[in-house]
């Protein structure tokens, strides 16, 4: 069995990864550019004595994307589990948005699995079974994250439209963290304290977390779940009914 997944030389992705070569799957561990270190995390699979291959390809390239897919299948085999992991962070206000980072934005987060999702479901229908994971990000339930929010809120649009076009056969789920406990976001220490304390819970989800997640949806146990986003927030984004610091009347 095969497995894409983009954005997979760091963080959640390479997790992601790993955890499906764990699996016993032949995991295709994607990088826009930094090939040694999808490389890296390929020779990591392989030491724990399972399969990995590195690809490179641009996904804000329509032609790269399509590529990408074309290649993995040519060297691997058919794609049997997509998961659509790339996905670049711009909050820049829409006002002073430039439109080349509109457009750039858009592809990698929105058209570049559309894409994929077009080259590969057809072999996975054919084959009778098939799973797609879309990573989406909490940024598409509020109205702050400018370009990426709005991409993101497309994605699970996308997510759900595909869940009943690929049914019966190939499941396509959502699955949508908040912000991620990571080295980087270690760098960002106000911004970090501030997101625990507006979580319920009281941390972070982990990469380990979202990976686990990710390749539970595409086991058999699992194979009724589609089109269902799994929000990842530790209860950051439930509705709460504002506290109003009203004395009594004087």
């Amino acid at each position: 069995m095969q497995t894409l997944v983009t954005g997979s030389s760091s963080g959640a992705g390479a997790e992601i990864a790993r955890e499906f070569g764990r699996l016993g799957t032949h995991v295709a561990v994607h990088c826009r550019s930094n090939l040694a270190a999808a490389e890296q995390v390929a020779a990591e699979i392989r030491r724990e004595g399972h399969s990995a291959t590195a690809f490179r390809a641009d996904l804000g390239i329509a032609a790269e994307t399509r590529h990408l897919a074309a290649e993995v299948t040519r060297q691997l085999g058919a794609i049997s589990i997509l998961v659509n992991n790339a996905g670049p962070f711009a909050g820049t206000p829409f006002l002073e948005l430039k439109e080349h980072e509109w457009d750039a934005v858009l592809a990698a987060n929105l058209k570049a699995p559309f894409l994929l999702v077009q080259e590969t479901a057809p072999a996975m229908m054919q084959q009778g079974w098939g799973g797609v994971i879309n990573i989406g990000a909490t940024s598409a339930l509020v109205r702050s994250h400018s370009i990426y929010g709005m991409a993101k809120a497309a994605l699970i649009h996308l997510t759900e439209s595909l869940a009943l076009e690929l049914a019966p056969a190939v499941t396509v789920n959502p699955v949508v963290p908040s912000q991620i406990a990571s080295a980087r976001t270690d760098t960002l220490q106000d911004y970090k304290r501030a997101a625990i304390a507006g979580t319920p819970l009281g941390r972070l989800v982990t990469e380990t977390e979202i990976a686990k997640l990710v390749a539970r949806l595409c086991e058999s146990e699992f194979d009724f779940m589609t089109g269902r986003s799994i929000v990842l927030d530790g209860g950051r984004t439930l509705p709460r009914f504002p506290r109003l610091e009203i004395g009594p009347e004087s």
